[in-house]
């Protein structure tokens, strides 16, 4: 794996990048995503459901029993609507088995036969912990609720609704009307709160209103009401910090050890603690199965031990009456669960918290500053573990987050992980692919195949600017080349020189040195660059040895073809030159100066002072393997620009014909 850094300006486009990519995110998580995605709610829902086969989700509270009103309860009375006689004969027995609060998740919204509704409420009043519940119509925005007349609403308006105290921005439900109990039977309850029902935008009823606005005060659910009453805490003293938390304080009096927190959003919605499935969740009884137990004295006091002290909501689950809807843990579960399971939560002090806003932003900018530094190593390999990493680490996390009670948006944090992934990944594959074809198509027929593909690698060799580095020169020059021009027709001329530069052109890259351009009929090549040769020198004594070789047989070639005999004159110089882009940001070369260039080139046209066809500087001889070639000292020559003189030495060979 490589994990060399990228060149800086690839460091600066990672990191441009990825601060509009993780900018882009949270802003999309400050409004965008603001409440959580449905497919967030259904990952959850999964987790949710395994972690509750485990034993790893809330605990049933043996204090809440449902008491239901089933076909077969309907059967038994023999009547298939629920006469108020037979729920007086509930309410009385209950009473007399010492059952603690009973919770009817029923409205009895219209009179009865008066007597039977009369039995009812004396029995309600005489129980003396007996909760009817409202029906409230609620809209997002703030509306007027709609009054009526009659002593259920002004009951509900004197009696029911409070003012907590509140801290926080809060955006609550509006309720609009309300469906209320008979009036005769609203006058006999002890306290009552909402059973209305919440579902999510797909529809799966995952959270609850423990709170809903009724012009300038609050009504509560059912649950949360029951439980204050237990309590022994008024409505005035809870505290609501909206986004945050509900507060139910152990004030004095209080049956209360410590506070109760019920997280809620900043609309009031508190996740539903579900503690089971409906078969197997909290006791359950049948209301005609209660009436036929107690009738019989033996087994009145298994009775008592079911319902003393415990909380009873009663609940009609007969087919066609029923509320049934999605939860998290079941397709079709009556919605009395709702209830319970709120008032299980706050029995056991057990619900469940999200990660908030700021949190899950946190996470974010640290996932997206990973991923910054995994896409600053020249290989991808860092950057595709790291999300693989998060595609493992995420869903563990909202798991261990799961068994800890608490709500982890896990899709719409890979989704913002991803998102800033890919956008990296296709931002720096496009940049990939254009310095490949750039290179390819400015360097593949000057440069050696492998250099090329060395370069593909480590492109930010080639930035604009240069550096200094100790490279070895090479110039050739055709001899006479203007006296064989104005002998050769033009045609002929241009096929020779296109042969001539191609084979010469072919030694100079296969000895790993690059074209740096070509001036009329000569070449000026360079060695060790842009990656670096420690024999450099060697490369290009070589390739002018080379050179001269193959021009010698190109020369039988052309003479059979009647082409003019070309020769060319090499000098080679090593030495310290600047090496780079040299241009402008639209237009640039690939190319050296310096005072070494200067010298190979006029060691070329030195040649011809000695006879010679290929010349090296003393600098190049020393820098040459020991004893590899055939080498002889021609002179001192003194150079233009320079104050002292150059040892000049001709190269005729190899020392060993193994190097050929």
């Amino acid at each position: 794996m490589n994990l060399r850094l990228k060149s800086n300006k690839h460091i600066k486009l990672i990191a441009g990048l990825s601060a509009a990519l993780l900018l882009i995110v949270l802003l999309a998580l400050t409004f965008a995503f603001k409440d959580w995605t449905r497919w967030d709610y259904q990952a959850l829902d999964f987790l949710y459901r395994q972690a509750v086969e485990k034993g790893l989700g809330p605990e049933l509270s043996p204090r809440i029993v449902y008491l239901t009103i089933s076909d077969s309860t309907y059967k038994s009375f023999g009547k298939n609507i629920l006469d108020r006689r037979d729920l007086t004969r509930v309410s009385d027995t209950l009473a007399e088995i010492g059952a603690g609060a009973v919770v009817y998740d029923i409205i009895f919204a219209r009179p009865a036969d008066p007597e039977s509704d009369a039995a009812f409420a004396r029995s309600l009043k005489n129980y003396g912990a007996a909760y009817l519940p409202v029906g409230l119509a609620f809209a997002d925005n703030p509306q007027k609720f709609r009054w009526e007349e009659g002593k259920a609403f002004k009951l509900f308006k004197e009696r029911y609704l409070q003012k907590p105290v509140e801290k926080g921005i809060a955006r609550p439900f509006y309720a609009t009307r309300a469906l209320m109990q008979e009036d005769s039977l609203a006058a006999s309850a002890c306290n009552s709160g909402h059973i209305s029902a919440y579902s999510d935008p797909d529809g799966v009823f995952r959270h609850a209103l423990m709170l809903i606005k009724v012009d300038d005060k609050y009504f509560p659910a059912l649950s949360l009401a029951v439980f204050l009453d237990y309590a022994r805490v008024p409505f005035a003293s809870i505290l609501v910090k909206w986004g945050e938390h509900i507060i139910i304080p152990p004030v004095s009096g209080s049956l209360l050890e410590k506070e109760v927190r019920i997280p809620i959003d900043e609309r009031g919605r508190a996740f539903i603690p579900f503690a089971q499935v409906w078969e197997k969740g909290f006791s359950r009884m049948e209301a005609h199965k209660l009436l036929e137990l107690y009738g019989d004295e033996n087994l009145r006091g298994n009775l008592t031990d079911y319902f003393e002290g415990n909380f009873v909501l009663i609940t009609d689950i007969a087919v066609g009456a029923s509320d049934l809807g999605q939860t998290p843990l079941e397709s079709d579960a009556p919605l009395a669960a709702i209830h319970a399971s709120l008032l299980n939560g706050m029995l056991r002090d057990t619900f469940y918290s999200k990660w908030t806003i700021r949190e899950i932003t946190f996470l974010v900018c640290f996932a997206g500053f990973s991923l910054f530094l995994a896409a600053l190593p020249r290989s991808t390999w860092p950057l595709y573990f790291t999300v693989a990493a998060a595609l493992i680490g995420f869903p563990a996390l909202t798991w261990i987050e799961m068994t800890r009670f608490t709500l982890f948006p896990v899709i719409t944090v890979m989704f913002s992980v991803f998102f800033i992934f890919f956008g990296l990944i296709i931002v720096l594959k496009t940049v990939a692919v254009k310095e490949r074809a750039f290179i390819k198509g400015a360097f593949a027929k000057f440069l050696p195949a492998e250099v090329v593909d060395r370069l593909l690698e480590e492109p930010e060799r080639l930035k604009l600017g240069g550096e200094e580095q100790t490279l070895t020169i090479l110039f050739s020059d055709i001899v006479n080349f203007t006296a064989i021009t104005e002998k050769s027709d033009p045609q002929s001329l241009v096929r020779l020189l296109n042969e001539y530069m191609t084979e010469m052109t072919a030694i100079i890259l296969d000895c790993g040195g690059i074209i740096d351009k070509y001036q009329g009929d000569a070449i000026m090549a360079e060695f060790g660059a842009p990656l670096p040769m420690p024999d450099h020198a060697d490369r290009a004594v070589t390739a002018g040895l080379r050179m001269q070789s193959r021009l010698c047989e190109l020369q039988q070639v052309w003479k059979s073809q009647g082409l003019p005999e070309i020769m060319c004159r090499v000098g080679i110089n090593t030495g310290s030159v600047i090496i780079g882009n040299m241009g402008s940001q639209q237009v640039f070369d690939y190319t050296v100066i310096g005072d070494a260039v200067n010298l190979a080139s006029r060691l070329e046209g030195a040649n011809k002072n000695y006879g010679t066809f290929l010349m090296i500087s003393e600098f190049t001889l020393a820098s040459l393997t020991p004893g590899r070639f055939k080498t002889r000292f021609l002179d001192n020559i003194k150079v233009k620009g320079k104050s002292q003189s150059v040892k000049v030495f001709e190269v005729s060979g190899w020392q060993d014909e193994a190097d050929l």
